[in-house]
């Protein structure tokens, strides 16, 4: 049952704010990153100098101490203006600053968590591997104790800004153990100079080239016992555990990706003109948009309520799913249809709308594809 959201004008304020930051700082830059295949580190830095990247961390290291509300609220209105840099703080959030607030050391959280929180770190999580996607617990990639150190030896595909993270925190076997239960979390800080890591390639995506995901490769690369996150064997749990806040991060990116879609095709529907009229008084147009309204609507409901239920200190792993596939799923459907209505100009790299496109189905895969999320469901139909 869906309950009611609380929103307070505090979460109202926090939308204006985040919006108007993206028309100043990010909105402009968009083109000339997304043309040049560069990664944004200046706008990642100045989000969290604002103080919207560590938007559920506590104070004292360096988060702003706020709800899941307030977090969804701030991805889906950076994903509005660009999907890129609300995935980058999202996942930076989610699936490494999670476990190293609830999990880490205090020195991980004083140094790891503070950085990720400001954002001065780039933060990236290793985990899937070539023949190990979403079957998460047939990983091979080791990490064997050698005295004070840990050797870690594997490959990885899909590290989401790999090539240019601080830090990365893969994922390895690290006990006898061959499934969930052998799984360990172990940071790696300035990756790049690290000794046997490689970064074998940036895998080009439907996202762009401004997109970092780094094939990597592990070679007896050393670092400290100390860099274990938690305790040994239980980095699955703690990697489930933030993806279903990462999964509220994920539906909220697919709430602001489609709203922009819906956006610049009811702004273009009332500007385009043919037969003398503009194209939303035909209705064809005028029914696609007011589906594709209803649609972000109730997707945006969905992503709150499940961010609502966060905040309530309950476990979200249904209506996380639930948020993620719904408003991922309308982001697909809403910029399928904003393509349509912008005619041969949507299907042109001068409108915004191809871009929605294709990052919307790069939604739909990662942090669970929706087929898997829907298995996510149904198994909770039945507790």
């Amino acid at each position: 049952m869906i309950t009611h959201f609380n929103l307070e004008d505090r979460h109202r304020e926090q939308r204006a704010a985040v919006r108007e930051f993206c028309e100043e700082h990010v909105e402009p830059h968009v083109e000339t990153h997304e043309q040049n295949g560069t990664f944004p580190r200046e706008i990642v830095e100045r989000i969290g100098e604002s103080g919207f990247h560590g938007v559920p961390f506590p104070t004292e290291y360096g988060g702003a101490g706020d709800d899941y509300r307030s977090f969804a609220i701030t991805i889906e209105e950076l994903a509005r203006s660009w999907k890129l840099i609300a995935g980058t703080v999202s996942g930076a959030s989610c699936l490494v600053g999670y476990p190293l607030a609830q999990f880490g050391s205090e020195w991980q959280k004083d140094e790891w968590l503070r950085g990720v929180a400001t954002g001065q770190t780039v933060a990236a999580l290793s985990m899937t591997e070539p023949e190990a996607g979403s079957d998460a617990g047939d990983m091979r990639t080791t990490a064997e104790k050698d005295g004070d150190e840990w050797v870690i030896n594997g490959h990885k595909v899909w590290t989401t800004n790999g090539a240019v993270a601080d830090l990365i925190v893969v994922v390895a076997r690290t006990n006898e153990h061959d499934d969930y239960r052998g799984l360990s979390l172990i940071g790696i800080p300035n990756p790049v100079e690290q000794d046997g890591l490689e970064i074998v390639r940036d895998i080009p995506c439907m996202e762009g080239d401004a997109a970092v995901e780094s094939e990597i490769r592990y070679e007896d690369v050393r670092v400290p016992e100390e860099n274990l996150i938690g305790e040994e064997g239980r980095g699955f749990r703690y990697i489930m555990e933030g993806l279903d806040i990462g999964r509220i991060g994920t539906g909220a990116q697919g709430v602001g990706v489609a709203q922009a879609a819906f956006d610049a095709s009811r702004e273009f529907a009332d500007t385009r003109e043919q037969f003398d009229q503009p194209i939303r008084e035909f209705q064809g147009i005028s029914f696609k948009l007011s589906d594709m309204a209803m649609e972000v609507e109730s997707a945006r409901l969905l992503t709150l309520h499940a961010a609502a239920e966060r905040d309530r200190g309950n476990r979200v792993t249904k209506e996380a799913a639930m948020a993620k596939t719904k408003a991922t799923d309308v982001a697909m459907d809403v910029a399928t249809e904003a393509v349509q209505i912008h005619g041969s100009r949507g299907y042109s790299e001068d409108y915004p709308v191809e871009r929605h496109m294709r990052v919307a189905k790069g939604m739909q895969i990662y942090e669970g594809t929706n087929e898997v999320n829907r298995i996510v469901i149904s198994n909770q139909l039945y507790e």
